[in-house]
């Protein structure tokens, strides 16, 4: 059995995994709008704003790119694995 400040510790641990994608993630921004889509980024009028989907990133061709999209992905599976395997729930707004 775990004690409770084990779990507190898992808690900060998944914490600290999902805003590592999350930064990770703003990268992946960064360098596609600076890169691949940087055509489509120059179009864009100043002040739009735009929602991209994860699948977009997954579909770009810049191996650096990619490369963080598989680091995205492995993050986020091993966070649900310690999830699952600690039947830790974390409201959304924890996260």
């Amino acid at each position: 059995m775990q004690s409770e400040h084990y779990r507190e510790s898992l808690k900060d641990a998944l914490k600290t995994l999902f805003e590592v994608n999350r930064k990770i993630y703003d990268s992946l921004i960064l360098l596609a709008m600076t890169g691949e889509l940087k055509p489509w980024n120059d179009s864009v009028p100043i002040g739009e704003t735009h929602n991209f989907n994860f699948e977009l990133f997954k579909n770009c061709s810049d191996t650096n790119i990619q490369l963080l999209v598989k680091l995205i992905e492995k993050i986020d599976g091993t966070y649900q694995t310690i999830k699952i395997v600690n039947a830790i729930e974390i409201k959304e707004e924890d996260e």
